[in-house]
């Protein structure tokens, strides 16, 4: 083997925690542990996000010296703190990047970091083209030698890596944000969402999702799998599932499946729509998910915050509750009991209602509710 490719047992592992860093169980913390052992560090921090007025950013420690340090770091004395703003990409001591006498001079030393026990800094800041940054830590503590520079550059070589995989967890979180965005935009439409896999196991599910199955009233799970409670709509539902699963094999995200349920028990049922997933770049197996699948129960009242009610068309309070009940299909007699008013108090609410949006039919308030953005605030 080229001795050119050759890396320890040591740095291996070392390697490896990097790469688990942002999904490992506590995020990082391994990471960092090994990263001091490798530099004899008493210390390594990772700051994520550093700490401003109002926020106490994301530091994440190999060891915390105790809850009183930590918050005292990241809700005051970070803005005492004269060892920031380090050139991008490069490793330093105290001593490098500012005289030490200064810094150990300084209120932030006196006040804060000399009651630790902690003498020696090392740390580099890092910084990307996409607003992605981050700082990296290294401290020792009284009676310790300076780090040295084997230290330094040892903790250079591995920068590159720690910011790529910083790049890759930001990216994770961004996309995991936009996700829980996009579905909770969905379960506030009262429809129901699954993903399923290449197995048709339900790889995840919305709220809305959850409650359907909780009721159990038009699919359950059984062994991880959606199963339809109707022998005959769920043969039609297997039928249209293996259809859309073909299609996803074949690289077709624009086909779609259909179907009513309980339709011939004349019940208003519920509609559900399959539709295959886009084939990803990512290894082959049976989790990738595949199948999404959507289910619009017409009994699951759509939800909406009052207030947004209120200021989207100027309704008072009384008025967006009414409004509220008669987007969920209730009448004017079945919203004015459910609310406990007379139907003249609900008659005087609803020409107010009808006033303030400009339309004289309660079919188009309802519409108008609905398509409204009044439900992404519930």
């Amino acid at each position: 083997m080229d001795s050119d490719y050759t890396i320890s047992d040591a740095m291996n592992e070392l390697l490896l925690a990097l790469s688990r860093g942002p999904v490992a169980d506590s995020p990082w913390e391994e990471f960092l542990r090994l990263l001091g052992r490798a530099l004899s560090a008493d210390y390594v921090t990772l700051i994520l996000r550093a700490p401003r007025e109002g926020d106490a950013g994301v530091v994440i420690n190999s060891v915390v010296l105790s809850p009183e340090v930590y918050d005292a770091y990241n809700e005051a004395y970070f803005a005492m703190d004269p060892f920031v703003n380090l050139p991008a990409g490069e490793v330093y001591t105290v001593d490098a990047f500012m005289p030490s006498e200064d810094y150990y001079a300084s209120d932030y030393y006196q006040q804060y970091v000399k009651a630790t026990g902690i003498r020696h800094l090392m740390g580099a800041d890092l910084g990307d083209d996409l607003g992605n940054s981050a700082r990296l830590r290294c401290a020792r503590r009284e009676g310790k030698p300076n780090f040295s520079a084997a230290d330094r550059a040892l903790c250079q070589c591995l920068l590159p890596h720690i910011q790529q995989t910083i790049r890759l967890h930001a990216r994770i979180a961004r996309v995991e944000s936009e996700r829980s965005l996009f579905a909770t935009a969905v379960d506030r439409m009262a429809v129901a969402a699954f993903i399923l896999d290449q197995s048709a196991r339900i790889r995840h599910s919305n709220r809305a999702a959850d409650r359907l199955l909780g009721e159990g009233q038009w699919m359950q799970a059984e062994d991880g799998q959606l199963r339809l409670v109707d022998r005959e709509d769920n043969r039609a539902f297997r039928a249209c599932l293996e259809d859309v699963m073909q299609a996803h094999l074949r690289g077709e995200p624009a086909f779609i499946k259909a179907l009513r349920l309980g339709r011939e028990r004349g019940e208003p049922g519920a509609g559900v729509l399959l539709r295959p997933l886009p084939l990803v770049a990512a290894p082959d197996g049976s989790r990738n998910p595949s199948v999404a699948i959507f289910v619009s129960d017409p009994s699951q009242p759509r939800e909406a915050q009052h207030d947004v009610l209120m200021t989207l068309f100027g309704f008072t309070r009384a008025e967006a509750n009414l409004a509220l009940q008669l987007a969920n299909g209730a009448t004017l007699d079945e919203a004015c009991e459910r609310l406990h008013i007379s139907r003249n108090t609900g008659k005087s609410h609803l020409s107010a209602v009808f006033s303030k949006t400009g339309v004289t039919r309660q079919t188009r308030l309802v519409q108008l509710i609905l398509r409204s953005v009044a439900h992404m605030g519930a």
